[in-house]
């Protein structure tokens, strides 16, 4: 009997993260941003999709030092979740652009947007422009 109840137990928890796997917890985009294809596609990708998390996070935190730190700035959503929404472009030199925006926190619409460009082969950061939001 213990081992039938453990059977069902496990068919039961199958169900219930096969159920709920199908729906995400928020909707979620198909489209993948130019830097996560090229780096998805590339001979290694296990090493660029690494690189590319670490030059997302290093622009993060650009961005947010670049708008007075994080009690008076936050970073969009698209630069903490999957990689693949990240908004940046390949530079195809070894480096990528990231278009950060952001504003206080709390905020639901962007007003302040950073461009950064992280160079992969050496770690350094270029602040290309800090300012309101462009079109």
């Amino acid at each position: 009997m213990k081992s039938l109840v453990r059977g069902m137990a496990s068919i039961g928890f199958g169900c219930t993260v096969f159920m709920f796997g199908l729906l995400p917890a928020k909707a979620q985009s198909t489209e993948t941003s130019d830097c996560a294809a090229k780096a998805i596609a590339s001979d290694n990708a296990a090493t660029q999709i690494t690189a590319l998390g670490r030059a997302r996070n290093l622009a993060r935190q650009t961005a947010e030092a670049a708008n007075g730190g994080l009690e008076v700035y936050r970073a969009d959503a698209s630069m903490h979740g999957r990689i693949s929404d990240a908004p940046c472009v390949d530079n195809g030199n070894g480096s990528w652009t990231f278009t950060v925006r952001g504003g206080a926190p709390g905020f639901t619409t962007p007003t302040q947007e950073t461009v950064v460009t992280v160079d992969g082969n050496n770690w350094t950061i270029k602040v290309d422009y800090n300012g309101p939001v462009r079109s």
